[in-house]
Protein backbone atom coordinates (compact mmCIF):
# COMPACT_ATOMS: atom_id res chain seq x y z
CA UNK A 1 0.00 0.00 0.00
CA UNK A 2 1.16 3.59 -0.67
CA UNK A 3 2.74 5.06 2.45
CA UNK A 4 0.38 7.87 3.55
CA UNK A 5 2.54 9.12 6.40
CA UNK A 6 3.69 12.22 4.53
CA UNK A 7 0.12 13.11 3.61
CA UNK A 8 -0.98 13.14 7.24
CA UNK A 9 2.19 14.66 8.69
CA UNK A 10 2.23 17.13 11.54
CA UNK A 11 3.58 17.52 15.02
CA UNK A 12 0.75 17.17 17.52
CA UNK A 13 0.95 17.42 21.30
CA UNK A 14 0.26 14.23 23.23
CA UNK A 15 -2.89 13.99 25.30
CA UNK A 16 -1.66 14.66 28.86
CA UNK A 17 -1.67 11.55 30.97
CA UNK A 18 -2.83 9.23 28.23
CA UNK A 19 -1.60 5.61 28.52
CA UNK A 20 -0.25 5.68 24.97
CA UNK A 21 1.83 8.79 25.64
CA UNK A 22 3.33 7.17 28.72
CA UNK A 23 4.24 4.02 26.79
CA UNK A 24 5.33 5.79 23.62
CA UNK A 25 2.61 3.99 21.68
CA UNK A 26 0.31 5.68 19.22
CA UNK A 27 -3.37 5.84 20.15
CA UNK A 28 -5.96 4.87 17.53
CA UNK A 29 -9.65 5.51 18.22
CA UNK A 30 -12.54 4.77 15.86
CA UNK A 31 -15.99 6.32 15.59
CA UNK A 32 -18.89 4.92 13.59
CA UNK A 33 -22.45 5.97 12.77
CA UNK A 34 -25.27 5.05 10.43
CA UNK A 35 -25.92 8.67 9.39
CA UNK A 36 -22.91 10.30 7.69
CA UNK A 37 -24.18 13.75 8.75
CA UNK A 38 -23.46 12.82 12.37
CA UNK A 39 -19.87 12.01 11.42
CA UNK A 40 -19.62 15.47 9.82
CA UNK A 41 -20.61 17.00 13.16
CA UNK A 42 -18.09 14.88 15.05
CA UNK A 43 -15.38 15.88 12.57
CA UNK A 44 -16.07 19.56 13.24
CA UNK A 45 -16.20 19.04 17.00
CA UNK A 46 -12.76 17.41 17.05
CA UNK A 47 -11.04 20.17 15.07
CA UNK A 48 -8.36 21.92 17.09
CA UNK A 49 -7.93 19.04 19.53
CA UNK A 50 -4.74 17.04 20.04
CA UNK A 51 -5.37 14.44 17.36
CA UNK A 52 -5.32 13.92 13.63
CA UNK A 53 -8.83 13.07 12.46
CA UNK A 54 -9.12 10.96 9.30
CA UNK A 55 -12.43 10.41 7.56
CA UNK A 56 -12.57 7.03 5.82
CA UNK A 57 -14.97 6.37 2.98
CA UNK A 58 -15.79 3.55 0.58
CA UNK A 59 -16.16 4.53 -3.06
CA UNK A 60 -17.27 2.13 -5.75
CA UNK A 61 -16.81 2.39 -9.50
CA UNK A 62 -20.57 2.24 -10.01
CA UNK A 63 -20.98 5.38 -7.85
CA UNK A 64 -19.43 7.57 -10.54
CA UNK A 65 -20.54 5.84 -13.71
CA UNK A 66 -23.30 3.24 -13.67
CA UNK A 67 -21.93 1.81 -16.90
CA UNK A 68 -18.43 1.11 -15.60
CA UNK A 69 -18.75 -0.92 -12.44
CA UNK A 70 -15.27 -2.45 -12.21
CA UNK A 71 -13.91 -3.83 -8.95
CA UNK A 72 -10.59 -2.19 -9.88
CA UNK A 73 -12.26 1.22 -9.51
CA UNK A 74 -13.34 0.55 -5.91
CA UNK A 75 -11.45 2.71 -3.41
CA UNK A 76 -10.93 3.33 0.26
CA UNK A 77 -10.72 7.12 0.49
CA UNK A 78 -8.98 8.81 3.42
CA UNK A 79 -9.64 12.51 3.99
CA UNK A 80 -8.28 14.67 6.80
CA UNK A 81 -9.77 18.10 7.57
CA UNK A 82 -9.20 18.23 11.30
CA UNK A 83 -6.02 18.50 13.33
CA UNK A 84 -4.67 20.38 16.32
CA UNK A 85 -4.49 23.45 14.06
CA UNK A 86 -8.25 23.49 13.42
CA UNK A 87 -10.53 22.63 10.48
CA UNK A 88 -8.95 22.96 7.04
CA UNK A 89 -11.20 23.70 4.07
CA UNK A 90 -8.55 22.17 1.78
CA UNK A 91 -8.23 18.64 3.12
CA UNK A 92 -5.52 16.08 2.50
CA UNK A 93 -6.92 13.17 0.48
CA UNK A 94 -5.55 9.73 -0.27
CA UNK A 95 -7.26 7.10 -2.45
CA UNK A 96 -6.24 3.46 -1.95
CA UNK A 97 -7.57 0.73 -4.28
CA UNK A 98 -9.54 -1.86 -2.35
CA UNK A 99 -7.27 -4.90 -1.94
CA UNK A 100 -10.26 -7.25 -1.57
CA UNK A 101 -13.78 -7.53 -2.91
CA UNK A 102 -15.01 -7.36 0.71
CA UNK A 103 -15.35 -3.65 1.67
CA UNK A 104 -14.84 -4.27 5.40
CA UNK A 105 -11.77 -6.46 4.81
CA UNK A 106 -10.30 -3.79 2.54
CA UNK A 107 -11.01 -1.06 5.07
CA UNK A 108 -9.38 -3.08 7.84
CA UNK A 109 -6.16 -3.60 5.88
CA UNK A 110 -5.93 0.06 4.90
CA UNK A 111 -6.58 1.29 8.44
CA UNK A 112 -3.98 -1.09 9.89
CA UNK A 113 -1.38 0.30 7.49
CA UNK A 114 -2.37 3.91 8.16
CA UNK A 115 -2.26 3.36 11.93
CA UNK A 116 1.26 1.95 11.76
CA UNK A 117 2.37 4.78 9.47
CA UNK A 118 1.03 7.29 11.98
CA UNK A 119 2.74 5.48 14.86
CA UNK A 120 6.09 5.69 13.07
CA UNK A 121 5.51 9.35 12.28
CA UNK A 122 4.21 10.42 15.69
CA UNK A 123 4.94 8.04 18.59
CA UNK A 124 2.68 8.84 21.52
CA UNK A 125 0.28 10.78 19.30
CA UNK A 126 -3.38 10.18 18.58
CA UNK A 127 -5.37 9.41 15.44
CA UNK A 128 -9.16 9.28 15.27
CA UNK A 129 -10.75 7.39 12.38
CA UNK A 130 -14.27 8.35 11.36
CA UNK A 131 -15.52 5.18 9.71
CA UNK A 132 -17.65 4.96 6.58
CA UNK A 133 -21.35 5.16 7.37
CA UNK A 134 -23.01 1.93 8.54
CA UNK A 135 -19.82 -0.08 9.11
CA UNK A 136 -20.46 -2.80 11.69
CA UNK A 137 -17.85 -2.52 14.43
CA UNK A 138 -18.05 -6.23 15.23
CA UNK A 139 -16.98 -7.12 11.69
CA UNK A 140 -14.13 -4.60 11.53
CA UNK A 141 -12.44 -4.27 14.90
CA UNK A 142 -11.57 -7.84 15.98
CA UNK A 143 -9.47 -8.29 12.85
CA UNK A 144 -7.99 -4.81 13.15
CA UNK A 145 -7.03 -5.45 16.77
CA UNK A 146 -5.35 -8.69 15.72
CA UNK A 147 -3.34 -6.92 13.00
CA UNK A 148 -2.23 -4.20 15.43
CA UNK A 149 -1.21 -6.60 18.19
CA UNK A 150 2.50 -6.34 18.85
CA UNK A 151 2.83 -3.02 17.00
CA UNK A 152 3.35 0.49 18.32
CA UNK A 153 -0.37 1.19 17.99
CA UNK A 154 -2.80 0.93 20.88
CA UNK A 155 -6.42 0.43 19.82
CA UNK A 156 -8.31 2.74 22.16
CA UNK A 157 -12.07 3.22 22.44
CA UNK A 158 -14.62 2.50 19.72
CA UNK A 159 -17.66 4.78 19.62
CA UNK A 160 -21.06 4.64 17.96
CA UNK A 161 -22.92 7.90 17.32
CA UNK A 162 -26.67 8.22 16.90
CA UNK A 163 -29.39 10.82 17.21
CA UNK A 164 -32.14 10.32 19.78
CA UNK A 165 -34.57 12.28 17.59
CA UNK A 166 -34.38 9.56 14.91
CA UNK A 167 -33.59 6.55 17.13
CA UNK A 168 -37.18 5.28 17.35
CA UNK A 169 -37.60 5.35 13.58
CA UNK A 170 -34.17 3.94 12.72
CA UNK A 171 -34.27 1.15 15.32
CA UNK A 172 -37.92 0.13 15.18
CA UNK A 173 -38.91 0.71 11.54
CA UNK A 174 -37.51 -0.95 8.44
CA UNK A 175 -35.18 1.61 6.86
CA UNK A 176 -33.03 0.11 4.11
CA UNK A 177 -29.34 0.92 3.79
CA UNK A 178 -27.31 1.30 0.60
CA UNK A 179 -23.77 1.68 1.93
CA UNK A 180 -22.33 -0.54 -0.81
CA UNK A 181 -23.61 -2.39 -3.89
CA UNK A 182 -25.95 -5.18 -2.87
CA UNK A 183 -26.42 -3.86 0.67
CA UNK A 184 -29.67 -5.34 2.00
CA UNK A 185 -29.27 -4.40 5.68
CA UNK A 186 -31.50 -2.04 7.59
CA UNK A 187 -30.54 0.78 9.95
CA UNK A 188 -31.95 -1.03 12.98
CA UNK A 189 -29.69 -4.06 12.59
CA UNK A 190 -26.53 -1.91 12.40
CA UNK A 191 -27.58 0.28 15.33
CA UNK A 192 -28.42 -2.75 17.48
CA UNK A 193 -25.06 -4.39 16.81
CA UNK A 194 -22.97 -1.25 17.23
CA UNK A 195 -24.78 -0.12 20.38
CA UNK A 196 -23.96 -3.44 22.00
CA UNK A 197 -20.38 -3.64 20.72
CA UNK A 198 -19.12 -0.07 21.20
CA UNK A 199 -17.08 1.01 24.21
CA UNK A 200 -18.73 4.43 24.10
CA UNK A 201 -22.09 5.66 22.84
CA UNK A 202 -22.47 9.30 21.80
CA UNK A 203 -26.17 10.17 21.86
CA UNK A 204 -27.21 13.50 20.34
CA UNK A 205 -30.64 15.14 20.67
CA UNK A 206 -31.48 13.55 24.02
CA UNK A 207 -33.45 16.57 25.25
CA UNK A 208 -35.47 16.81 22.02
CA UNK A 209 -36.73 13.22 22.17
CA UNK A 210 -36.74 11.64 25.65
CA UNK A 211 -38.27 8.38 24.38
CA UNK A 212 -35.49 8.00 21.83
CA UNK A 213 -32.93 8.75 24.53
CA UNK A 214 -34.49 6.10 26.78
CA UNK A 215 -34.41 3.53 23.97
CA UNK A 216 -30.68 4.14 23.53
CA UNK A 217 -30.21 3.68 27.28
CA UNK A 218 -32.01 0.33 27.20
CA UNK A 219 -29.81 -0.95 24.36
CA UNK A 220 -26.52 0.36 25.77
CA UNK A 221 -24.51 -2.12 27.85
CA UNK A 222 -23.94 -1.06 31.43
CA UNK A 223 -20.17 -1.06 30.94
CA UNK A 224 -20.29 1.17 27.85
CA UNK A 225 -19.82 4.89 28.45
CA UNK A 226 -22.62 7.25 27.42
CA UNK A 227 -21.83 10.81 26.35
CA UNK A 228 -24.84 13.13 26.02
CA UNK A 229 -23.66 15.44 23.23
CA UNK A 230 -20.83 16.99 21.26
CA UNK A 231 -19.84 19.26 24.14
CA UNK A 232 -18.78 16.16 26.12
CA UNK A 233 -15.05 15.25 26.22
CA UNK A 234 -15.21 12.69 23.40
CA UNK A 235 -11.51 12.57 22.54
CA UNK A 236 -10.43 12.34 26.18
CA UNK A 237 -12.94 9.55 26.85
CA UNK A 238 -11.90 7.50 23.82
CA UNK A 239 -8.19 7.89 24.56
CA UNK A 240 -8.71 6.71 28.14
CA UNK A 241 -10.11 3.37 26.95
CA UNK A 242 -8.44 0.27 25.54
CA UNK A 243 -10.63 -1.77 23.24
CA UNK A 244 -11.30 -5.35 24.38
CA UNK A 245 -12.70 -7.33 21.46
CA UNK A 246 -13.58 -10.38 23.56
CA UNK A 247 -15.66 -8.29 25.97
CA UNK A 248 -17.39 -6.44 23.14
CA UNK A 249 -18.23 -9.62 21.23
CA UNK A 250 -19.61 -11.26 24.36
CA UNK A 251 -22.01 -8.33 24.83
CA UNK A 252 -23.64 -8.97 21.45
CA UNK A 253 -23.43 -12.76 21.31
CA UNK A 254 -27.02 -14.07 21.50
CA UNK A 255 -26.12 -16.53 24.29
CA UNK A 256 -24.30 -14.01 26.50
CA UNK A 257 -26.06 -10.72 25.80
CA UNK A 258 -27.93 -9.09 28.68
CA UNK A 259 -31.21 -7.27 29.22
CA UNK A 260 -29.63 -4.03 30.40
CA UNK A 261 -32.81 -2.04 30.89
CA UNK A 262 -33.09 1.66 31.61
CA UNK A 263 -35.50 4.48 32.44
CA UNK A 264 -39.19 3.80 31.76
CA UNK A 265 -40.75 7.25 32.17
CA UNK A 266 -41.41 7.59 28.42
CA UNK A 267 -42.86 4.18 27.59
CA UNK A 268 -39.67 2.22 26.90
CA UNK A 269 -39.26 -1.08 28.74
CA UNK A 270 -37.12 -4.20 28.64
CA UNK A 271 -38.40 -7.74 29.17
CA UNK A 272 -35.95 -10.55 29.95
CA UNK A 273 -37.30 -13.99 29.02
CA UNK A 274 -35.47 -17.14 30.11
CA UNK A 275 -36.34 -20.84 29.97
CA UNK A 276 -34.41 -24.10 29.82
CA UNK A 277 -36.98 -25.85 27.61
CA UNK A 278 -36.58 -26.01 23.82
CA UNK A 279 -38.71 -24.14 21.31
CA UNK A 280 -41.31 -26.14 19.41
CA UNK A 281 -40.41 -25.64 15.71
CA UNK A 282 -43.99 -25.63 14.40
CA UNK A 283 -45.23 -23.26 17.11
CA UNK A 284 -42.28 -20.96 16.48
CA UNK A 285 -43.09 -20.84 12.79
CA UNK A 286 -46.79 -20.18 13.36
CA UNK A 287 -46.22 -17.46 15.99
CA UNK A 288 -43.25 -15.69 14.43
CA UNK A 289 -45.26 -12.56 13.54
CA UNK A 290 -46.68 -12.22 17.05
CA UNK A 291 -43.27 -12.85 18.62
CA UNK A 292 -41.62 -10.22 16.45
CA UNK A 293 -44.16 -7.58 17.31
CA UNK A 294 -44.07 -3.93 16.32
CA UNK A 295 -41.95 -1.31 18.02
CA UNK A 296 -39.61 -4.03 19.26
CA UNK A 297 -35.89 -4.81 19.40
CA UNK A 298 -34.84 -8.28 20.52
CA UNK A 299 -31.72 -10.40 20.69
CA UNK A 300 -31.28 -13.86 22.19
CA UNK A 301 -30.98 -17.56 21.58
CA UNK A 302 -32.96 -20.78 21.84
CA UNK A 303 -32.49 -24.46 21.14
CA UNK A 304 -34.46 -27.06 19.22
CA UNK A 305 -34.88 -30.75 20.11
CA UNK A 306 -33.67 -31.66 16.63
CA UNK A 307 -30.46 -29.60 17.07
CA UNK A 308 -29.58 -29.76 20.76
CA UNK A 309 -25.92 -28.89 20.25
CA UNK A 310 -26.49 -25.71 18.24
CA UNK A 311 -27.14 -22.16 19.41
CA UNK A 312 -30.13 -20.92 17.44
CA UNK A 313 -30.34 -17.13 17.29
CA UNK A 314 -33.27 -14.75 17.40
CA UNK A 315 -33.00 -11.06 16.55
CA UNK A 316 -35.58 -8.39 15.83
CA UNK A 317 -34.50 -4.96 14.62
CA UNK A 318 -35.92 -2.47 12.18
CA UNK A 319 -39.17 -4.38 11.96
CA UNK A 320 -37.43 -7.49 10.61
CA UNK A 321 -36.91 -10.90 12.22
CA UNK A 322 -33.66 -12.81 11.80
CA UNK A 323 -33.26 -16.46 12.83
CA UNK A 324 -29.86 -18.09 12.47
CA UNK A 325 -27.11 -20.26 13.92
CA UNK A 326 -24.30 -19.07 16.23
CA UNK A 327 -22.30 -22.28 16.39
CA UNK A 328 -22.18 -24.82 19.18
CA UNK A 329 -22.81 -24.25 22.87
CA UNK A 330 -19.17 -25.13 23.53
CA UNK A 331 -18.14 -22.13 21.42
CA UNK A 332 -20.18 -19.60 23.41
CA UNK A 333 -17.85 -16.91 24.81
CA UNK A 334 -17.64 -16.17 28.50
CA UNK A 335 -20.43 -13.91 29.71
CA UNK A 336 -19.52 -10.26 30.40
CA UNK A 337 -18.33 -9.66 33.95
Amino acid sequence: MTDPSDDFAGNRADIPGSPAAAEGRHTLAVIGAVDPALLDLVDLSLAGQDAVVIRAGLHFGADDDAGSSDAGDDLVRLVSHSSADGFDDEPVRLDVPMPYTCPTCSLREVLAAVAQDRAAQEPGGTTVILLPAAIELAHLLPGLAEELAGTWVRLAGAAHVLDATTALDELLEHRRLSAFPGDCRCTGAVHLTNLGYADLVLALGRDENPAGADLIEHLRPHDALLLPGLDAPLLEALASLTHDTAASLSRIHPATTSAWGGPDEHGVWTLDLSASLPFHPERLRSLVVELAGQGLCARGCFWLPSRPGRVCTWEVAGGAVSVGDAGTWAEVPAAPA
